[in-house]
């Protein structure tokens, strides 16, 4: 088993190899975002230190409300047309979503992070 956050490391460090990107961690409100729920993490892309993108992570189960698998889409698309007031440009957002167990909070307080199995490491890539 793999934790959550080593494979992101992992897969943020082939991405920045690949793409001359860097992957950081963003709070959504701190960006004027909203999540659908508090596991949803946000994710900025910069390129030379500037934003060029922004992606959520959705990674866990919720029984009753998320269907199996996992999927990704683009919300909304980089644009000229469309750019925020005092803005150029438009950043594409999208959004990736698996269905991994979530964290468990253990009796004495700790926590056994989210363990994932290596078909679930192989779908995030």
């Amino acid at each position: 088993y793999l934790s959550l956050d080593n494979v992101l490391s992992g897969l943020f460090g082939v991405i920045a190899r690949l793409f001359d990107v860097a992957i950081v961690e963003r709070s959504p409100k701190e960006l004027g975002a909203q999540v659908w729920d508090d596991s949803v993490r946000m994710f900025e892309v910069q390129r030379d230190g500037q934003p060029c993108a922004y992606f959520y992570i959705d990674p866990y189960t919720r029984p009753g409300e998320k269907k199996g698998g996992a999927w990704m889409r683009g919300e909304c698309s980089r644009s000229a047309a469309l750019a925020p007031a005092g803005h150029q440009i438009q950043l594409p957002v999208a959004h990736m979503v698996t269905n991994q167990s979530a964290p468990v909070t253990n009796p004495d307080g700790t926590v056994t992070p989210s363990l994932m199995l290596f078909r679930e490491v192989e779908t995030m890539f």
